[in-house]
């Protein structure tokens, strides 16, 4: 499976710097291996803030089971300051959010 990590701005935050944030959450996210994915729209009603910004993304391919839990248990326990984190997971169909 592949997942993608998506990171939704909370209000106060405005950063238009990638390569700023493709460091802040390969550094955040760096024990499952990030593939760095840019921007990326997220439907309104999936989103805290219903703005419709981009987010910026990180993917995590061929992921097991085990690394999907552990990415699960890891944002719940060790939340990104000033960021919303969604996650989708695509088993080679369509994608389902997750977190």
């Amino acid at each position: 499976m592949d997942l993608r990590v998506c990171f939704e701005n909370m209000a106060s935050v405005n950063i238009n710097d990638a390569a700023m944030m493709k460091h802040y959450t390969q550094s955040y996210l760096a024990d499952f291996t990030p593939e760095w994915g840019g921007f990326i729209m997220l439907p309104h009603d999936e989103t805290r803030r219903a703005t419709m910004e981009p987010a910026w993304q990180v993917l995590i391919r061929d992921a097991s089971t085990k690394t999907e839990q552990a990415l699960l248990s890891y944002l719940d326990d060790n939340p990104m300051a000033a960021y919303y984190v969604h996650v989708y997971r695509n088993d080679h169909g369509a994608a389902q959010k997750i977190h």
